[in-house]
Order: structure tokens, then C-alpha cells, then sequence
């Protein structure tokens, strides 16, 4: 079976607003180092971590791996550290999760780049009906942009 490599995702780059993507602790900004283009700002406090989702609805392609990519910008003062959890779950028809691969990015300290990141995702399982892309930042301060789930080859 031919994989697509469609986005499922919707607005990754920001570019209409924040939703469908919900969360906490997090604004949509003007991304820093391109003017004109968009970003979402996502800030941690102890105790009160930042998280932002969206969930899709299948069907998914079978026999296919899907890549979750996005890309980090780390503005945490030098004197903390930035720590992200991403995470792919897959659901079942009461959004309960079947499997999950969670992804821990600490990025590079601040810096004037944007910073890339990917986790290989496995086949969804059977029973799968929703796909969840979950951020949650523990600490830190950072930008998130560019964020995109398609299947791949296995």
C-alpha cells in the first residue's frame, strides 16, 4: 500500500490563528525570526506546565509508519533549563488510549535558530477511530512551530 505523506494535522504552522489546536498557557505570537509569518508561544511556571493539543479523526493508512514533525525555539533565560514532552496517541471511539510514543526534547539553549525535531510513529493498531498530538512543557520558555503528522513507509 502506497502512504501518502499527507498532513493530518490542521494550521501546524499557525498561520490561521491557534484553533483547532487547544491548550494552556500558550498565545500565538509573531514568530521572532521571520517577519510576516507566525508562531505559538508556549511558557511553563513551576507547577503549572504549558500544553497544547489537537485530535483528528480516521481513518488512518494501514501499513503505514507516521512521522510527527515539528521545530523548537528555545527563549528560556540561561539560567533555567526547557523541557518538552511530545506525544502521538492513538485513541479508540471513547478516547481511550490504545498506544502512545512519547518524545522528551530538551533543546539548545538560547539561541537565534530554529531547531527541528521528528519521532517516528508506529501503524496505528485496529480499533484506532483518533490520532491526539499532545505538547506538554514542563519548563522552560519556547516556540513551537511548523508541526505536522503524515504517514510514511514502513
Amino acid at each position: 500500500m502506497a502512504c501518502s505523506g499527507k498532513n493530518l494535522l490542521k494550521n501546524g504552522g499557525f498561520t490561521r490563528g491557534i484553533a483547532p489546536w487547544t491548550g494552556t498557557r500558550i498565545r500565538r505570537m509573531k514568530n521572532p525570526l521571520r517577519p510576516g509569518d507566525y508562531s505559538l508561544y508556549m511558557s511553563a511556571m513551576p507547577k503549572l506546565p504549558a500544553a497544547l493539543k489537537q485530535t483528528v479523526s480516521g481513518p488512518f493508512e494501514r501499513g503505514c509508519a507516521y512521522y510527527l514533525y515539528f521545530r523548537l525555539l528555545n527563549v528560556t533565560p540561561p539560567s533555567k533549563r526547557a523541557e518538552i514532552y511530545a506525544t502521538v496517541a492513538y485513541l479508540d471511539k471513547n478516547r481511550r488510549i490504545i498506544n502512545s510514543t512519547p518524545l522528551l526534547v530538551r533543546p539548545p539553549r538560547r539561541t537565534k535558530s530554529w531547531y527541528p525535531y521528528f519521532s517516528i510513529v508506529p501503524t496505528p493498531p485496529r480499533g484506532t477511530a483518533m490520532l491526539s498530538v499532545v505538547f506538554l512543557l514542563a519548563s522552560g520558555t519556547l516556540f513551537v512551530d511548523y508541526i505536522s503528522i503524515a504517514s510514511h513507509k514502513v
